[in-house]
């Protein structure tokens, strides 16, 4: 399946798939005082950061899907488009 063929429900599943991942890391990433993946701290506070910058544009750009269709100029769309598609090959390069 290519980026090209999902629809929006497709994406919106993903986004909140993300939310339950970095919900995971957030609750059990940490015992104790230490990090359990692999004793290192700095794992669990990637791990956070990019769950946090990740949540914080899943909000902005459901926002903006959402009013999307009420958006006249065309060049504002496009931009919106853009920047969603930079940010999310950015986070997936990030991530990688």
């Amino acid at each position: 399946m290519s980026c090209a063929t999902l629809t929006r429900y497709d994406w919106l599943c993903i986004q909140v798939f993300s939310v339950v991942v970095f919900g995971c890391i957030t609750d059990k990433g940490w015992s104790d005082s230490s990090c359990v993946y692999n004793g290192n701290a700095d794992a669990c506070r990637f791990g956070n950061a990019i769950g946090i910058i990740a949540f914080l544009a899943l909000m902005a750009f459901l926002m903006s899907d959402a009013m999307f269709d009420m958006i006249a100029e065309v060049m504002y769309r496009k931009y919106i488009v853009m920047a969603d598609v930079v940010f999310s090959g950015l986070l997936a390069r990030s991530i990688k």
